[in-house]
Parts: structure tokens; C-alpha cells; sequence
């Protein structure tokens, strides 16, 4: 008798298509790329701040994505759909890095590229809590909105890391670079 009257406690995973299975792919990629980022600047940095950040970010990144992906496979859903997660989507307001940006943090010497990191990845962060934000309200699986929550404030946490990093570095008088202007928190 235990099974009669019990199959409605048992929820049903979402569907491809579903806002949770939409977010668990886009933020995944997304995420994906802040995890290249920041290998690249935590194996080159020189500054102790900029590296610790690096790493935890490349750590956090790692663990978020490994969420995710458990849960597509928890769903019975393929990892990746038959689109670009980033379909339809606006690459910029996402902050997306582009491949010359990507070589930059590379090839631009060590404490312009730890610059040109922040700056990029201060974008990139507010794409990710622009998406965030945006998806919560469609998200019916408590777990999934509980992770949003989640990821929303630590979001906007590193934006203000990254925005005191920044203001650091051009207070000590380093070059200025494009995009470090309105540092503002959401």
C-alpha cells in the first residue's frame, strides 16, 4: 500500500524546452568561459588579490557547472540541446568574451592583463546576473530557484570585488582601460 496515492509526491523533471533546463545549459556555457578566464589570469597573476580571486572563481565556476550538468542528467536530459545555449540571445548583454579578448588575457603583458581580466570579467559577471535575474521568474523547481538565489548574490558580491580590485589598480595609476568606467552596484 505504501505506492497508492504516493506517485504525486514524486516530481516530475522538467521538460526540454523548461526555463530550469534552459538555464542549466546557457549558465553552464556561460560559466564555462568565466572558468577559462580566470585558469588563464590565476596561472599568470602576480597579484596575490587578483589570483586569489582568479582561483576561486575558476573553483566556484567548476562546482557550478558540475551542479548543473548533474542535473540535466538527473533529468534525462542531453547536456547540450540542439542549439547554441546562447540561441537568440544578446552575446553583449551577456558580457561574452570573445576569442581576441580571450587571446589578450594571454599574450597582454602580466599586469595588463590582470587589468583587462577585471574589466572583462566584471562584464562577463553582470551578464551572468542579468540572466539570472531574468530567468528566476519562470524557474518552477525548488532547487533551481534556490540556486539562482544563490548565485545572484554571490554574483553580485564579486562585482563589488571586482569593482574594488579596479578602482585599486587605477588609483595606484595604471593604465586605464575601456569599459572600467561606471562602476556601480546592482
Amino acid at each position: 500500500m505504501v505506492g497508492i496515492g504516493t506517485a504525486w509526491l514524486i516530481p516530475r523533471p522538467p521538460a526540454e524546452g523548461s526555463a530550469e533546463v534552459g538555464l542549466a545549459r546557457t549558465m553552464s556555457a556561460h560559466q564555462q568561459q568565466a572558468v577559462e578566464m580566470s585558469v588563464i589570469l590565476f596561472k599568470r597573476s602576480s597579484d596575490p588579490e587578483v589570483a586569489r580571486l582568479s582561483q576561486d572563481l575558476f573553483l566556484t565556476g567548476q562546482a557550478q557547472i558540475g551542479q548543473m550538468t548533474g542535473w540535466l542528467m538527473a533529468w534525462g536530459r542531453p547536456v547540450a540541446g540542439q542549439q547554441s545555449p546562447f540561441e537568440g540571445l544578446d552575446r553583449t548583454a551577456l558580457g561574452l568574451i570573445s576569442p581576441a579578448e580571450m587571446q589578450q588575457l594571454r599574450h597582454l603583458s602580466v599586469p595588463l592583463a590582470e587589468t583587462r581580466y577585471l574589466v572583462l570579467l566584471r562584464r562577463h559577471v553582470r551578464g551572468s546576473l542579468a540572466l539570472a535575474q531574468e530567468r528566476r521568474q519562470r524557474l518552477r523547481q525548488p532547487e533551481v530557484q534556490t540556486f539562482v538565489e544563490r548565485l545572484i548574490r554571490a554574483q553580485r558580491a564579486e562585482v563589488q570585488v571586482i569593482d574594488r580590485l579596479i578602482l585599486r589598480r587605477l588609483q595606484a595609476g595604471e593604465p586605464a582601460q575601456p569599459e572600467t568606467g561606471g562602476l556601480t552596484h546592482e
